[in-house]
């Protein structure tokens, strides 16, 4: 169980990474390091880890320089010393071992009751219990190896889990299945934990917190629901899934509300804050908040954004279609293949786009 008030501070200086951010280690909180591949999550994890040493930065317990984990200089905690458990993609158990002795390779030192205790109890808690007596990992399948890598990490009792793309490695299916039990797990054994993935529905579906590397930068943090719904920019925008961000110029400003120009259009959205007339902003659409339809606006609608748009591209994604409209801006909107073939949808159809004023988050630059 983690310290109810434990921070960590970080200020990691490796290679192209230079990241400073801090976050709350409260029992059972989950803190997503995100970002696209190469922008340093792994990096990060690793040098909190103590299996990477910082170059002139620093990794605080409680932000206190008494206990440094790492100063950038002379001191550097060791790996064993910090209490972190492990889980990296590729799980790393060795596969001619039994279950229960890859789950206790960790636990020097212990008598052998405490620690057929421990491997028990860390198996319980990743609900891998009914694979304790596999005497060869190899025999585990993808999503049995993941939890007995996961009570491996338990099972000495960390102070900090540190998950690298745990679930990577696993078919979809899997690792939705997975990512929810994982949260599961974690919340009922109140380890806080950090946690790298590139997965937006991973992050979402796993995360309380979040923090946005690009290039190596720390680039925006908080409430992983507020991070995603209002990045501070477009390049934030477009790592966490908001498929139209453009650049525009504030038209207008309305009881709270602003109007932007954007190619022949006024859209009117909601700003992240006060954003004068002639201001600079950013708008952030989500595929999934553009709706389609086929004539003009309906009596009685509700929406202020509904304009003419013509189809670029469809791409089918499942049960769902991806659109690619030229709205004389470029506009993409998620609906379901049912939808798509009920509309008549393909390159050259002329639609109407609707996007509630609530869906438009403005930026002010």
């Amino acid at each position: 169980m983690g310290d109810v008030n434990a921070v960590l501070k970080a200020d990691i200086r490796r290679h192209s990474v230079r990241a400073e951010f801090a976050v709350s280690l409260a029992p059972g909180r989950i803190t997503v390091l995100f970002g696209p591949s190469g922008s340093g999550k792994s990096t990060v994890l690793r040098a909190i880890a103590g299996l990477e040493r910082t170059e002139g930065g620093s990794i605080e317990w409680n932000g206190n320089p008494a206990e440094a984990w790492d100063d950038g200089h002379r001191r550097r905690l060791p790996a064993r010393e910090r209490r972190v458990g492990l889980l990296f993609q590729d799980h790393a158990l060795f596969p001619h071992m039994s279950v229960s002795a890859n789950v206790g390779y960790g636990l020097q030192g212990l008598s052998r009751t405490e620690r057929d205790y421990r491997v028990r109890e860390a198996l319980t808690a990743a609900a891998a219990l009914d694979v304790a007596d596999r005497s060869r990992a190899a025999s585990l399948s993808g999503g049995e190896a993941q939890r007995v890598a996961l009570a491996r990490a338990l099972a000495p009792r960390p102070r900090l889990l540190l998950l690298d793309e745990p679930l990577s490695s696993l078919d979809t299916p899997m690792r939705r299945q997975l990512g929810g039990d994982l949260r599961r797990i974690l919340t009922h054994q109140a380890m806080p934990t950090i946690l790298v993935t590139h997965d937006r529905a991973e992050a979402l579906s796993i995360g309380d917190d979040v923090v946005i590397l690009i290039d190596g930068r720390v680039r925006q943090s908080g409430p992983i629901a507020d991070v995603f719904d209002r990045p501070v920019d477009a390049d934030v925008a477009r790592v966490v899934g908001i498929e139209t961000a453009l650049q525009a110029e504030v038209a207008e400003v309305s009881e709270g509300l602003v109007r932007v120009r954007l190619g022949q259009h006024l859209i009117t959205g909601v700003p992240d804050r006060l954003c004068p007339p002639g201001g600079d902003v950013v708008v952030c659409i989500r595929a999934e908040d553009v709706s389609l339809e086929t004539g003009g606006p309906r009596a009685g609608a509700s929406p202020r954004n509904h304009f003419p748009a013509r189809v670029i591209a469809l791409h089918e994604e499942g049960a769902l279609a991806r659109v690619e409209l030229d709205a004389s801006f470029p506009l993409t909107s998620t609906i379901t293949r049912t939808a798509a073939r009920e509309l008549g949808l393909g390159p050259g159809a002329e639609v109407y786009a609707v996007v509630k004023t609530t869906s438009v988050h403005v930026i002010a630059r």
